[in-house]
């Protein structure tokens, strides 16, 4: 049996301060601050309260939008296109966080995503394996 990830993957939460996410983005402070102003990205302090943070998906959305600048997309349309994939990345969060049931790397090096009982073949599992270059779906018989 492989090392059980399950509860990290859950529970990632990753955050960095403005002038990091300015650096990682390539944005710049005020476009970042305007960013928040307009309503694009949301940061938060920490129970210190010391300096603002942003979250991965607030860096992914700087990154984002920054680019779609860059590419001639004007403001508006590219923070459509953030919300847009945003909407579908909160869609995949809220599936990991409710149907994963185990997560586990072999010796092989080899990940497996188990997201426990087929609706309408509870019976069974559907297991996701994956490398570095493929990936798997089956269905496996449940182990009571």
């Amino acid at each position: 049996m492989g090392l059980d990830t399950t509860h990290l993957l859950k529970k990632l939460d990753l955050s960095i301060g403005i002038g990091e996410a300015s650096r990682v983005s390539g944005a710049t402070l005020t476009q970042i601050r305007y960013w928040e102003k307009k309503g694009l990205l949301t940061s938060f302090h920490h129970s210190d309260g010391r300096n603002k943070r942003y979250s991965i998906q607030n860096i992914i959305a700087m990154t984002a939008i920054k680019q779609m600048l860059d590419d001639g997309y004007t403001l508006a349309k590219a923070a459509e296109t953030v919300r847009a994939r945003q909407h579908t990345a909160d869609r995949l969060r809220l599936i990991m966080h409710e149907q994963l049931k185990s997560a586990e790397i072999d010796e092989d090096g080899i990940s497996c995503f188990n997201f426990g009982a087929i609706e309408n073949d509870p019976d069974y599992d559907l297991i996701v394996t994956a490398s570095d270059t493929k990936t798997h779906l089956t269905k496996v018989k449940r182990q009571d």
